[in-house]
């Protein structure tokens, strides 16, 4: 790897940990000032007293939040576009870091749909454990669909570097070597 590719690799990184970290700041702590402990006291509580898992607000119904932020916007509500946008789009960067950091490659695709439904039910469900925001799983679906959204704008990006800066050509082309005889 020649050490420009990999300082860049090393930004990629970083930049990957940054988001990451806001977006922990965003869906867990609501802004607020990151602090683990709390979350430690939580699951530990959670730990001790597994029953307190059924006061906690779920939501197992698909679109149910969706349809009905939908049905307020025509309210005039803020919240409600906060809501459906924000969860789409925090999570475009994921959809762009995916394939950057693992590699473009044939599958890239279904890397960014598993990897954004991993990370969000990982929110998801430290949510329920720890009683610091809801389980929804139309949460799932919108954040799964920005990281998605990321991916599609991702690789349109890429097909317009080639187009405009050029790029290897997608064929296999035969090599002529002049040393070699024709036959």
């Amino acid at each position: 790897m020649k050490p420009k590719g990999f300082n860049m690799k090393i930004v990629w990184v970083a930049a990957f940990i940054v988001y990451l970290y806001l977006l922990t700041k965003l869906i867990l702590f609501k802004w607020h000032t990151v602090d683990w402990d709390i979350v430690r006291v939580q699951l530990m509580t959670i730990a001790q007293q597994p029953e307190l898992i059924y006061t906690r607000t779920v939501n197992l119904t698909p679109f149910q939040e969706i349809l009905r932020d939908w049905n307020s916007l025509s309210m005039h509500r803020p919240g409600t576009t906060i809501h459906l946008l924000g969860n789409v789009m925090a999570f475009i960067p994921l959809g762009i870091f995916i394939p950057v950091l693992m590699g473009n490659k044939l599958l890239s695709g279904a890397k960014v749909l598993v990897l954004s439904l991993i990370l969000s039910f990982a929110f998801e469900a430290t949510q329920l454990l720890t009683g610091m925001g809801i389980f929804d799983v139309d949460d799932l679906m919108l954040n799964t669909l920005g990281g998605m959204i990321g991916y599609v704008l991702y690789t349109i990006l890429i097909g317009l570097k080639r187009i405009i800066v050029g790029g290897a050509a997608r064929t296999a082309r035969k090599e002529y070597n002049s040393n070699q005889s024709r036959v």
